[in-house]
């Protein structure tokens, strides 16, 4: 064996002289940190003052730039590590002796023999001498920067404050309970307030009443905030839907609850604050949601601070102590006289009066479901068009049939819900519509759906939707079976009266999810077997024995990190598994699918999954994949051989190689996403031309708007076709000299087509057109939208009816002169208009002199116009308009309407304090009529 001999005799005091001599280069720890401590009291001087000006641009609704949120996170870094070096010189061993607090030459104590420094000790002087050197730089550049932050705050994007639509009619026997709250709160006599109650009592009716109370009346709060906790939610998604509530955008992904709490706390610590908590089942520490004066505070202070008030919902008196709630307010179910006036309110009131006998069934049907609220609306609901008594009748002995539910081991209030719920499922029209609900469960609990996408896709990915020629019709039969379940109760809109957009958006009542799960796993003689564990921070999959019987498992948005190996066909009737947004999981272990031979419905979107196993091909029965929001370059060789897929999604993954024949021998798919992908045209194009599939294939994809792609998307052959369009010359380094209406869009583009986006285009000028003698194109086109045009100075219409377009998005196009021809659109719902500088009229064309013309316009949204003096220079009639929003436009002195608005169908009118007060009226009355639809960005 060879050995290495390393002399280390060396003259110590030899190496330390040449190591003090380097010191006054260096300089000395001490006076160096002394030189850091000032820079950093010059630096926080300044980022006082730059949070200082960020204070009052909150007050005005804008955000602090990136730019100044990185130099606050900078800055921030800085403190820590400068705090860090301060302690490691105080622990010095040396610290004690005098070696550095001379400020020039070695000291001759130090150089006396019995009285050396060691080395260790030595380098860490200079380690942090040369520590403190860097770091005296970078708070120097930091201090130099914070001049050029400029500006420091821009208007944010619009709020997205959760406000839940409420009926106009108070809910019966609730109001008694909200006034005794609000007074509560403004008497000022407590601050955390807990309302408890069994499942489908009222609660969250409740609590949408005081948040509509106070969004009316501003005087108390600058913030209300409204979250939804839900059992097994985790504190972080709280504190991340709190931050979204308040628009702020400095937590991070990766910051610990403590981080988050401690940056929610200084956001709002100067802010009279509501905070509205929807459905508790745990002790929750509302320090770390931002609340830190949230308990009664002593004496004095407690008029000092702001306030901070908790409104909270749980079915738990025990969770209202826990909490320390200074008041417990019980909901009770209803009394029979106001049972019955509830379920009256939601029954058909011709039914009940033309019957006396029909009459006397339905009281006896209401006295069934004891007062409770939701089983009372969803009876009614459920037996509203029910004209005979024999029908009433029947469904009396169904809640009354002590058979049916002797073997449903189920406390008394949740049969009574049971019953209620079993009896409104069979009086849906058919099992598709069944099927429908029940898919809903396979969703966390609260889980707020945009029913365009999400909810619809999974009908149609499961089978239950599965008769149609084009993805347009399995969507129009997507949106009847919704109507259908939102019209039983089963369902419930939810929205945002802020937002223009709110009225997409439908979930789940949590009572009415739990009744579903029952029926699909635990009932004795249940033909069904489905196991949902989502969104409950599980980090791995549960034990096998648990799900090996599983026809549907739902594991989505965990913490799963790993798949574990499995035996060939470990779970033989499995046909659905979700592993949807489990962002942690890499990898997919090949015998996964081994395991799984019916599977036919997969999602493993919003994963991190860098490589599909060519295994995957053996899954002969699959239908649907979802392969979405990954990070897989390529697919594999045999995945052609996946004879029976349908449904197809590739959106945002970074794919980039695709094996000829991978899609086009996909001989049964009817729907592929291939959007948001560097799409290469060679592949994209080679698999559609020669798609050999046996049905219309309907495609969302994102092309270079080059002509040569234009000219290819009109040679689709014809069993292709485009459902979602984005054209965009972000990637092109020179655009074509061409107007986009120099190309004749063939019907491969436009008949079908649902969603049109033109975006990063260098064009003065944009013409919609169709071919020669064709009388209508676009005739399924929804929503069309325009972004980043920075030179379009004009867009045009020529021989295209958009008669179904709904929403019209134009986002920085600063030179264009108006959208005139939006009045061409006869069903267009909304029309969002935001950064076009030189725009000075919305509408500059209001058919001739004499005439009033009308829109059709529900949601008018016009956000950083700074030209902007007129939305229309001629008298324009709104008939339909519901939400009006401004910001950002300060030239913008009048409106377009006057009371005769409120006739119609006005709800909200938004916009910044300065602009409505600032407005130009004909006549003050009509200020003063509007003033209550008006609401504050800062609400």
């Amino acid at each position: 064996m060879a050995c290495i001999n390393l002399n280390l005799d060396a003259d110590i005091n030899k190496c330390l002289s040449g190591l003090w001599a380097s010191l006054p280069v260096l300089g000395r720890p001490k006076s160096g940190i002394q030189k850091l401590e000032k820079e950093m009291a010059r630096l926080r001087v300044k980022r006082d003052d730059i949070k200082n000006q960020i204070d009052q641009a909150d007050r005005q609704g804008k955000i602090p730039t990136n730019e100044v949120s990185q130099w606050l996170r900078e800055v921030e870094e800085l403190e820590a590590q400068v705090a860090a070096i301060k302690q490691d010189f105080q622990s010095m061993s040396c610290f004690s002796c005098n070696c550095f607090n001379q400020t020039g030459g070695t000291s001759t104590q130090t150089q006396q023999a019995g009285d050396q420094v060691s080395i260790g000790e030595s380098s860490n002087c200079c380690s942090i001498i040369r520590r403190v050197a860097k770091k005296l730089g970078e708070a120097t550049e930091l201090t130099n920067r914070a001049g050029a932050l400029d500006p420091i705050a821009t208007v944010g994007p619009p709020e997205p404050t959760m406000m839940l639509p409420i009926s106009h009619r108070p809910p019966v026997g609730i109001e008694s309970y909200v006034e005794g709250i609000v007074s509560y709160i403004d008497g000022g006599e407590g601050n955390i307030i807990g309302i408890y109650g069994m499942g489908g009592v009222g609660k969250t009716t409740m609590l949408k009443r005081i948040q509509q109370h106070y969004h009316l009346n501003h005087a108390i709060f600058d913030r209300v905030i409204w979250v939804v906790a839900s059992k097994d939610c985790q504190l972080k998604r709280l504190q991340i839907d709190i931050a979204r509530s308040l628009n702020l955008h400095t937590l991070e992904e990766n910051d610990d609850e403590q981080t988050c709490g401690v940056k929610l706390c200084s956001f709002l610590k100067n802010k009279n604050c509501l905070l509205l908590l929807d459905d508790i089942w745990e002790r929750l520490d509302l320090q770390l949601l931002g609340m830190a004066h949230s308990g009664t505070e002593q004496g004095q202070q407690q008029h000092q601070q702001p306030r901070k008030v908790v409104v909270f919902t749980t079915r738990s008196e025990i969770m209202c102590a826990q909490m320390n709630a200074e008041k417990k307010v019980k909901v009770n179910c209803l009394d029979s006289d106001q049972a019955w006036q509830l379920f009256v309110q939601n029954s058909d009131g011709d039914v009940l009066g033309s019957d006396a006998g029909i009459k006397f069934v339905a009281e006896k049907l209401a006295k069934e479901c004891a007062g409770l609220p939701l089983a009372l609306v969803t009876v009614a609901r459920a037996m509203s068009g029910k004209r005979s008594w024999e029908a009433w009748n029947d469904a009396l002995h169904q809640i009354r049939d002590k058979h049916e539910w002797a073997t449903i081991a189920l406390p008394e209030d949740s049969l009574v819900m049971y019953k209620a719920f079993k009896l409104s499922y069979d009086s849906l029209e058919n099992d598709s519509v069944r099927e429908c609900l029940l898919c809903y469960a396979l969703w966390p609990e609260d889980y707020q759906f945009d029913k365009f996408f999400e909810l619809i896709q999974c009908w149609i990915g499961c089978g239950i939707i599965h008769e149609f020629n084009v993805i347009n019709e399995a969507f129009a039969q997507g949106y009847s079976h919704l109507e259908t379940l939102v019209a039983a109760s089963l369902l419930e809109q939810c929205g945002d009266l802020n937002f223009p957009y709110g009225n997409k958006s439908v979930k789940m009542h949590d009572v009415i999810r739990d009744m579903a799960l029952l029926m699909v796993s635990r009932l004795e003689g249940n033909k069904r077997q489905w196991i949902v564990k989502a969104g409950i921070g599980m980090s791995e999959l549960p034990r096998q024995e648990e799900w090996q019987e599983a026809e549907r498992a739902s594991f989505m948005r965990n913490e799963i990190t790993s798949l574990q190996e499995y035996e060939a066909s470990t779970f033989p009737k499995l046909s659905m598994l979700i592993l949807h947004y489990n962002h942690h999981l890499k990898q997919i272990p090949p015998s996964l699918f081994a395991s799984m031979p019916r599977l036919k419905y997969l999602d493993l979107s919003g994963c991190r999954i860098t490589e599909l196993p060519k295994e995957i091909c053996s899954l002969a029965e699959l239908q649907y994949l979802n392969l979405s929001d990954n990070r897989i370059i390529r697919l594999p060789f045999e995945f052609g051989c996946l004879s029976k897929l349908q449904y197809l999604f590739l959106s945002s993954t970074r794919l980039k190689i695709v094996p000829n024949g991978a899609i086009s021998n996909l001989l049964m798919l009817k729907w592929l996403d291939i959007s948001n992908n560097p799409l290469v045209p060679e592949w994209w194009w080679d698999e559609l031309k020669c798609f050999k599939g046996r049905h219309q294939l309907s495609v969302t994809i994102d092309i270079n708007a080059t002509t040569d792609n234009i000219e290819r998307l009109n040679m689709l052959p014809p069993n292709v076709s485009l459902w979602v369009l984005t054209l965009d010359g972000e990637n092109i380094s020179k655009l074509p000299n061409y107007d986009l209406d120099t190309l004749q869009w063939g019907c491969r583009v436009s008949d079908n087509l649902v969603f049109l986006c033109i975006q990063n285009l260098r064009l003065d000028r944009l013409e919609l057109a169709v071919g020669v003698g064709r009388e209508s194109s676009f005739g399924c086109l929804k929503s069309l939208r325009f972004i980043d045009l920075t030179l379009l100075e004009e867009i045009s219409l020529n021989r295209v009816r958009f008669y179904n377009l709904r929403e019209i998005y134009i986002h920085d196009c600063p030179m264009l002169k108006d959208a005139s021809w939006v009045l061409q659109l006869p069903c267009l719902n909304c029309l969002d208009i935001s950064m076009c500088g030189k725009m000075k009229e919305v509408i500059s064309e209001v058919g001739n002199s004499n005439s009033i013309c009308s829109s059709s316009i529900q949601y008018l949204i016009l956000w950083n116009m700074s030209d902007l003096n007129l939305i229309a220079n001629r008298p324009l009639h709104f008939p339909y308009l519901e939400y009006i929003r401004v910001r950002e436009c300060p030239k913008l002195i009048k409106l377009p309407f006057g009371t005769e608005i409120l006739k119609n169908r006005l709800k909200v009118i938004k916009g910044e304090e300065d602009w409505w007060n600032n407005l130009d009226w004909d006549d003050e009355s009509i200020k003063d009529s509007l003033t209550p639809y008006f609401r504050s960005w800062h609400r």
